[in-house]
């Protein structure tokens, strides 16, 4: 199976892009591939559930559905820390799965990945 870096920078201001990015990701891992997600700028906001709820795209599909289904088959949720640090977000504010990261791993990740990047 391939290894797959879903890189995502859009947050609530562009809700069906970041849906379909968690789509993606939630695919590729139903299809059994290695699957990390990294969240950057604006994207952090997706590390609040509360603002994931309220959120649903005109295919139907919801934004927590796909964070809840990517957490029930283990994908990693980066998080930027720089960004994250920026909006006030801390590693102790990140829901299961969610992990705070760098630059220097998004790089690391994306030298051995496919790369979708939305």
């Amino acid at each position: 199976m391939a290894k797959f870096l879903v890189t995502l920078s859009c947050g609530p201001e562009a809700p069906v892009r970041a849906v379909r990015a968690m789509f993606l990701a939630k695919v590729a891992a139903g299809k059994g591939h290695d699957v990390t997600v990294f969240l950057l700028d604006d994207a952090v906001y997706w590390a609040n559930l509360g603002m994931a709820e309220n959120v649903r795209i005109p295919t139907g599909d919801a934004m927590i559905d796909q964070i809840r289904e990517l957490q029930a088959k283990g994908v990693r949720i980066l998080v930027c820390k720089p960004c994250a640090a920026s909006r006030m977000i801390g590693a102790d504010d990140l829901p299961q799965g969610y992990t705070i990261s760098t630059a220097a791993d998004l790089i690391d990740l994306a030298a051995e990945s496919k790369v979708i990047s939305l």
